[in-house]
């Protein structure tokens, strides 16, 4: 009687199904080190991903024109990202600096000549009795903006949250040696994956799990292509912006736009804060140009260019592309905006899947039945 009840079974799947959940909370500190693991390898996979989506097609055709092998290929690719990344940082780093210490320095100065500006005023007999009643003098003294109170309050900082820095740069080390080392090996042999489960896991592959992956694979490759299209499209505008205006380091300042493109509507934002604060100190009235024209171009990118190029990668209307970031970013903010089309995408290849292997098995039926009716 209890075999075949199915209360019965139910029940005791939960009962074993709660003492298994249960026990995993108490030994949690077993799978520690895989989550970890997990955690460190997530972010440079990613990036080692996109990266491969990217460069895997000028691989191909460095491989079928000129016949170099992928892995000399490979080597070639991130040597050349290496040198560019190292160009960036020697040619940025150092004008940032030097403009930070102008700051710093212009800092020591703002405080004693905005004490003696106001105490001017108070010498206008306009002013006198609003200065008496404001009581600046003691306004000035709670200010408290002073070069040594902020240093002193900034190392206070730096020491408190050291630890937290030292995670930081961590993460970073750990970043770049990882990021070269998985994108070499995927573009070396990432075209021999779904060959391989071809020949040796899905060898009776009767509900064609390898089309899928293959569809899957393509999307993801049209929706990188998208992207990395539509960055370039701005750095071109960007930089051409920047040569009008007259802005120094206009390539490389360009170059950063196009890159943080990719993160939907708040990249251009991102990208735009390095030439700002470069330029802003010696000549506002351009960088506020420049500001205006990015958050112009943002705006035409976001709304028409990105939606249209991305919804055609992927074989989605542009409305639908627009929709979708509104909705994801309201709800997980900007990593939401970054997943939402690729998820949508290989969600909709999925569902196609499954209603194929729907229809085929209707197919089947239908078939059988008029084979015994015919019987």
């Amino acid at each position: 009687m209890f075999k075949n009840s199915k209360l019965f079974f139910w029940t005791i799947e939960i009962l074993a199904v709660a003492l298994l959940i249960f026990l995993l909370t108490k030994i949690g500190f077993v799978f520690q080190p895989i989550r970890t693991l997990l955690t460190l390898l997530f972010v440079p996979f990613i990036i080692a991903g996109f990266l491969y989506f990217v460069f895997n097609p000028i691989l191909l055709f460095l491989e079928r024109k000129f016949k170099i092998k992928r892995g000399l290929g490979a080597l070639g690719i991130i040597l050349i990202l290496f040198v560019g990344l190292i160009i960036l940082i020697a040619s940025i780093i150092p004008n940032i600096v030097s403009q930070l210490t102008g700051l710093i320095n212009a800092t020591t100065k703002l405080y004693p000549q905005l004490r003696t500006w106001v105490e001017s005023l108070s010498q206008n007999p306009r002013f006198h009795t609003l200065y008496e009643q404001i009581d600046v003098n003691s306004l000035l003294s709670r200010l408290n903006i002073s070069y040594v109170d902020i240093l002193h309050n900034l190392l206070n900082n730096v020491t408190g949250s050291i630890g937290s820095i030292v995670g930081v740069i961590s993460s970073i080390i750990m970043v770049v040696i990882l990021v070269p080392i998985l994108l070499y090996y995927m573009l070396k042999d990432g075209e021999k994956i779904l060959p391989f489960l071809r020949e040796h896991v899905l060898i009776e592959d009767k509900l064609k799990i390898i089309d899928l992956l293959e569809n899957m694979n393509k999307t993801i490759s049209r929706y990188i292509s998208g992207v990395a299209l539509d960055a370039l499209l701005v750095f071109i505008t960007v930089f051409i912006g920047y040569l009008v205006l007259g802005i120094p380091y206009a390539f490389l300042f360009a170059l950063f736009s196009g890159i943080t493109n990719i993160i939907p509507y708040a990249g251009p934002y991102i990208g735009v804060l390095p030439m700002a604060f470069t330029v802003a100190f010696d000549r506002p009235w351009t960088a506020l140009f420049a500001v205006a024209y990015v958050l112009i171009l943002q705006q035409i990118d976001g709304n028409v260019v990105y939606p249209k190029i991305i919804g055609t990668a992927v074989k989605i209307h542009p409305v639908t592309v627009m929709i979708l970031m509104l909705i994801s970013g309201s709800l997980y903010g900007i990593l939401g905006m970054i997943i939402a089309v690729p998820a949508y995408s290989l969600i909709k290849e999925i569902v196609k899947f499954i209603n194929g292997l729907y229809r085929n098995h209707k197919k089947q039926r239908l078939f059988q039945t008029n084979d015994e009716n015919m019987l």
